[in-house]
């Protein structure tokens, strides 16, 4: 095996092992739609009761929620929605 071969072997192993990395921790998919539908209904439900709330966590596009939530861990989406509710448990937006 030639350097060159040996080279290539091993950068083909480490894109496979980032892109392994970066699926294992990607939220599943049946959790992010999930999480989506939940954003939008927080979204709905916070506008109705006139909370005002804005940011990024604010808003009914489904498939931005969605995407989101797909790009980042598990923990990280249950963390927003937690964020959600306090806000709107509390009646205070942040």
């Amino acid at each position: 095996m030639t350097k060159q071969m040996r080279i290539g072997l091993i950068v083909v192993a480490a894109t496979l092992g980032t892109a392994v990395a970066s699926s294992a921790m990607a939220a599943p998919r049946a959790f992010c739609e999930t999480y989506a539908e939940l954003a939008v209904n927080s979204y709905n439900q916070m506008r109705t009761l006139q909370l005002g709330c804005t940011g990024p966590r604010w808003h009914d596009w489904y498939d931005g929620h969605y995407r989101w939530c797909r790009s980042t861990s598990k923990a990280s989406a249950a963390s927003e929605t937690m964020a959600r509710k306090r806000a709107m448990f509390s009646d205070q937006c942040w």
